[in-house]
């Protein structure tokens, strides 16, 4: 895998370009990853609504990697994709502007019903799908969709690739930049191991000797 004209290249990749999309980034920028989850149906159902064009839906990412860890590419990693939506963290707002987006097909939260599980928009899950974990900016513990192995070592290995073309500086959840109203990539998703690993941060140094915290 390897990028080429702002582009991924390789095994499993395909391009569909979204129309939501800005203008170039300014210069130096982008310098942060921001992680999601579709919170959705599956991969074909989030690509489907990061390419729709109805004014008042308007949203985008760069990527989206598919529960297999296939990867489909919506935006160019030189152009604004509109994924961060009203941000703030560590003294910058507007998230979109200095950010490369990577949705992630994942159901999010889940509610027991009998004897599954039920995502907000009805989808069943099994036990061997769901997590129980207490996210970051809650006190107790609730129910959350897994990602699959493929999936979470296919995410590592683009934050790496993007941390070394584009000379990144940090990765966030779209939880940080938006703690009042995104739960997203969620607990089940081990976003501080993955930083530790890609950037060499460790969680509390991340926050304090980086003099960012969120805002």
């Amino acid at each position: 895998m390897r990028i080429k004209s702002h582009r991924l290249i390789g095994d499993d990749i395909s391009q569909r370009t979204s129309p939501n999309q800005g203008g170039p980034f300014a210069a130096a920028a982008p310098d942060t990853l921001i992680l999601h989850f579709t919170n959705g149906d599956d991969a074909a159902w989030a690509i489907d609504a990061l390419r729709d064009p109805t004014p008042g839906g308007r949203v985008s990412a760069h990527l989206v990697v598919h529960r297999d860890g296939a990867v489909t590419q919506l935006v160019p990693f030189d152009t604004i994709a509109w994924h961060a939506g009203h941000s703030a963290w560590g003294g910058r707002t507007d998230f979109n502007q200095c950010s490369i987006g990577i949705e992630i097909d994942n159901a999010g939260r889940l509610q027991p019903e009998a004897d599954h599980f039920v995502s907000w928009r009805g989808a069943g899950y099994d036990d061997s799908d769901v997590v129980q974990a207490t996210h970051r900016n809650e006190r107790a513990p609730s129910w959350w969709h897994r990602y699959p192995q493929p999936q979470l070592d296919r995410v590592e290995l683009l934050c790496a690739l993007l941390v070394d073309r584009y000379k990144m500086r940090w990765i966030l959840g779209h939880e940080e930049i938006a703690p009042d109203r995104k739960h997203d990539p969620g607990p089940a998703f081990p976003l501080d191991e993955l930083r530790q690993r890609v950037l060499g941060q460790e969680p509390m140094l991340f926050y304090e000797d980086m003099d960012k915290t969120p805002v």
